[in-house]
């Protein structure tokens, strides 16, 4: 019975194959459809670089709490100060090269010193205002760091004061004591900053999908469940097309139950949907870049898991329509709904709350969820085993439904 059943599903997998029909519309149109639709919804695409942006630094301060601000403010990864003059930083900031410019005063460390107004000049290019802001809230955090640093350093004088440190005749000056002190405040400060960010690898926490698809990253798993759906709605048509031809019925005068040549054609659909699938997850990696994981083992097991579920969806509707014109003609309304509420046409981080509950409903929801565990947020097998759990769920239910609804003749 095997060699039998493997007999017709070859058959099927040879004139699915040798069509024009599955070249162009199960291949081709996929990955144009893939590169196309990427590119429409790219802006979605974020850095893995953090922005940066120039700062033009005008430092007239005759002390060294000026030098300590624009080192302060160079270590920062959002921006690039450069000293200039200040007829240059002007001229810096009109002709767009640099976002801000900022000039400090001659007196800015006596006046950082005595507490007082600082009097800083701060000049932003309008073109770049969301750039200049960030800027500028950078500044004010590089000079609380620094007035940090003064605070420790006055701090230590006085305390060095009352223990009559400084009456000692090889007791340090009190200047050059303040400045290492504010220089072992930088040091300590700066090893440990107050905003620590840690990045790690992209993870869901719940139902939460935190990471958006983008690019070809969404398209790429999308255009490959949608085809994939045509291509099975295509072999339970075929089913029917049969069946209208008589071919079911000079098929079972052979030696052969009914079951057997159903699962023939099953086996057949399944193993073309897989070999479509396949085909598009190379064509995604070689043509686009699409990175399909760490997990080679997760990946075939969400393409297996969703191949059968189509295959079985392609069974139910064979059973659930009269005729091969009907579901020809139904696969778009069929498909397309599913798709899209499934997030395979769009990301569904995107829609609102009912609708992201409402794709979970929906096979195509837990598929496009997989592949993303998989694709976006770089997950391995345990991650993908509840995907492919309740796609199988879904396939056997609607294989157990279409095998008890569908006739013969």
């Amino acid at each position: 019975m095997m060699k039998r059943i493997l007999e017709i599903a070859r058959l099927y997998i040879y004139t699915t194959y040798r069509s024009r029909g599955m070249l162009i519309f199960g291949l081709l149109l996929p990955v144009i459809f893939t590169w196309v639709i990427g590119l429409a919804i790219g802006s979605y695409e974020g850095s893995d670089e953090p922005p940066s942006w120039t700062v033009a630094v005008v430092n007239r301060d005759q002390g060294v709490l000026g030098d300590r601000l624009v080192q302060r403010l160079d270590a920062d990864p959002s921006i690039q100060a450069q000293e200039q003059s200040y007829e240059a930083a002007l001229e810096a900031v009109e002709a767009q090269t640099a976002a801000a410019a900022l000039v400090l005063p001659e007196d800015f460390s006596a006046r950082l010193l005595a507490g007082g107004q600082l009097g800083l000049e701060y000049t932003m290019n309008l073109a770049e205002p969301v750039a200049a802001q960030v800027i500028e809230q950078a500044v004010l955090a590089a000079l609380s760091e620094v007035e940090s640093w003064v605070l420790v350093g006055n701090s230590a004088v006085q305390i060095a004061e009352r223990v009559g440190l400084f009456e000692n005749q090889a007791a340090p000056d009190r200047a050059e004591y303040f400045d290492n002190a504010i220089a072992a405040a930088q040091e300590e400060l700066g090893g440990t900053p107050p905003v620590v960010v840690d990045a790690r690898k992209g993870s869901r926490d719940g139902d939460s999908q935190i990471d958006i698809p983008s690019g070809t990253g969404q398209t790429s798993p999308g255009m490959m469940v949608i085809f994939t759906l045509f291509t099975s709605l295509s072999g339970g048509s075929s089913l029917l097309l049969e069946r209208e031809r008589g071919t079911l019925r000079r098929l079972m005068v052979m030696p052969m139950g009914k079951g057997t040549i159903l699962a023939g054609k099953l086996v057949g659909v399944f193993l073309a949907a897989v070999i479509q699938i396949l085909i598009l997850i190379t064509a995604g990696a070689l043509l686009f870049g699409v990175d399909w994981g760490h997990s080679p083992w997760a990946l075939l097991v969400m393409v297996l898991a969703f191949a059968f579920t189509a295959t079985c969806l392609g069974m139910l509707m064979a059973a659930l329509v009269r005729t091969y014109a009907q579901l020809d003609a139904m696969s778009m309304l069929i498909v397309l709904p599913l798709s899209g509420l499934g997030g395979a046409m769009w990301p569904i981080e995107i829609v609102p709350g009912f609708m992201q509950k409402l794709a979970l409903a929906m096979p195509t929801g837990w598929a496009m969820r997989g592949f993303h565990d998989i694709v976006t947020r770089g997950l391995g097998m345990g991650d993908v085993l509840l995907e492919a759990g309740v796609l199988m769920a879904f396939g056997i239910l609607f294989l157990v439904v279409g095998v008890w609804r569908f006739r013969y003749e």
